[in-house]
């Protein structure tokens, strides 16, 4: 067992010291752009639909690559995977931006910054048309309550004289009888249904509502359950304590295991992420399609939360292994991590490139196959104008063919700087993805009720790049500090031995 490392070599770690001046332009780039980007929004007010989906894409973007490092970080402690140990608290740095990405999340989803009314149509639609329908309500509803009780007073009398034909009958034939009988009931039950009928104000009110609000909007109505704005911050709550509570947990164990080395905490790490993996997917799924798919509340995808998951998980290791190459490169984690790690960290995002790809197709051909109308819209609109040629070039080619191939290679996998391009590729074909699903929405939604729709907003590609290298800033800074407050490994896990002498 000569020339095998040991894990007691290592249990003091190895910290890292923040450069001054990359910390200060991350700030300076990230403070600077978010505070001219919204002076922009309030000086340029009719700009604000347009900025509203810049910062949607520049948040969405940098929100997945912290989720899935939170998805790595679960993953590996639910599977018991010894094997990234050394890794691992890259994983739970990047994860624990995930409360600052949803902070920077909330202009869009307040309306006081006019981002969300842009966004998310349903909102404004649904309060006009409530609007209408209690408006319609009011003007009928001393008639109707009139009406209704006149039908009431006219089913109990219906009841009474049928129990009166049948009284006055004498020596009915069975039959005759049954009959009778028969109808009685059957007025008894309409009479009672009608008495039930709440003909207060309040209730009359809310009965003609809901008639015209499902008259005004159909669709609305048949998704208000889901589409109110009560349950919408109920699930934004949500969202935000399980997938920062998540990363909190588990940093904050994994720490705790750096100071004592017990291993309880490495047991309660991998329990409860097995637990926890339920909750995760479940926040991650309904977070885009409120976030994303509720861009167009009409359009619907069973495989949308799988969608944005395999994205997620997939450039979340392509940015890890462009972060692990930079470290290295400043002098850190070179006695921990070998070509091993990076051989695995590779394949896990080979894998990723073909699961992604293979859910995309699979929601292509299942909607194209179907051919509903209102699942074939998303991808019209996305086959319109110089939208279909940016699918192929960037989607097809770019996403899946080119680091498909790249990464068949076996060496490819071990060659930090070569491996770290083709992560960078991914990450630059991401962004292309989420821009693909976020910003086709914007001319047509935005220029609807001008009766001329247009397909793209001229000029908004500049607050788009502005939004991105705002939220990129501030992302960069979240995470030199996050890198800076602990060992940038997991000094004293059970399962160091194994990570450091790793061989696949």
């Amino acid at each position: 067992m000569a020339g095998l490392k040991d894990g007691d070599d290592y249990r003091d770690g190895e910290r890292f010291k923040i450069p001054a001046l990359l910390q200060l332009l991350c700030l300076g780039v990230g403070g600077g752009g978010t505070l001219l980007f919204f002076i922009l929004r309030f000086a340029m007010p009719e700009k604000a639909g347009a900025m509203g989906y810049s910062w949607l894409f520049a948040v969405i973007f940098f929100l997945s690559l912290a989720v899935g490092g939170l998805f790595w970080t679960m993953l590996h402690h639910a599977s018991n995977s010894g094997w990234g140990t050394v890794v691992r608290r890259l994983m739970e740095n990047l994860a624990s931006l995930i409360p600052f990405m949803l902070v920077l999340g909330l202009p869009l989803l307040v309306s006081f910054f006019g981002f969300r009314d842009a966004l998310w149509e349903w909102f404004p639609k649904r309060e006009k048309a409530l609007h209408h329908a209690e408006e319609a309500a009011k003007s009928e509803m001393p008639a109707y309550v009139a009406e209704r009780k006149a039908a009431v007073e006219k089913a109990a009398a219906a009841v009474e004289a049928a129990k009166k034909e049948l009284a006055e009958v004498t020596s009915p034939s069975p039959g005759h009888r049954v009959h009778l009988e028969r109808k009685i009931a059957e007025l008894q039950k309409k009479a009672d249904v009608l008495a039930k009928e709440d003909l207060s104000e309040e209730g009359a009110m809310a009965t003609l509502t809901d008639k015209h609000f499902l008259h005004e909007a159909a669709l609305l109505f048949k998704k208000r359950g889901y589409l109110n704005e009560t349950f919408w911050w109920i699930r934004q709550i949500f969202y935000f304590v399980v997938l920062a509570g998540i990363a909190f947990l588990l940093r904050g164990w994994s720490l705790k295991q750096d100071r004592d080395g017990d291993p309880k905490w490495f047991r309660w790490m991998r329990r409860w992420s097995c637990g926890l993996l339920l909750f995760f997917a479940t926040a991650w799924t309904f977070l885009v399609f409120d976030w994303l798919m509720g861009l167009d509340y009409s359009w619907f995808s069973t495989m949308w939360g799988v969608y944005l998951f395999a994205g997620a998980a997939l450039n979340s290791m392509g940015f890890l292994i462009i972060l692990l190459t930079l470290l290295r490169k400043a002098g850190y984690l070179k006695n921990v991590v070998t070509m091993e790690h990076y051989h695995l960290m590779g394949k896990l995002m080979h894998a990723f490139v073909i699961f992604w790809a293979y859910i995309a197709f699979s929601q292509f051909f299942l909607i194209w196959y179907a051919n509903i109308t209102e699942e074939t819209k998303f991808f019209l609109t996305r086959n319109t104008g110089f939208w279909n040629t940016y699918t192929i070039a960037f989607l097809v080619i770019g996403h899946f063919f080119v680091p498909f191939v790249a990464l068949l290679l076996r060496s490819v996998k071990k060659l930090p700087h070569v491996i770290s391009l083709i992560a960078g590729w991914n990450l630059l074909m991401h962004a292309f993805d989420l821009y693909w699903i976020i910003i086709p929405e914007r001319g047509p939604s935005l220029t609807a009720e001008s009766g001329h729709v247009a397909i793209t907003i001229p000029g908004a590609w500049v607050f788009d790049i502005l939004a991105f290298v705002s939220v990129g800033g501030l992302f960069g800074f979240f995470l030199l500090r996050q890198l800076a407050s602990a060992s940038l490994f997991p000094c004293r896990d059970p399962r160091l031995d194994e990570s450091l002498n790793v061989v696949n």
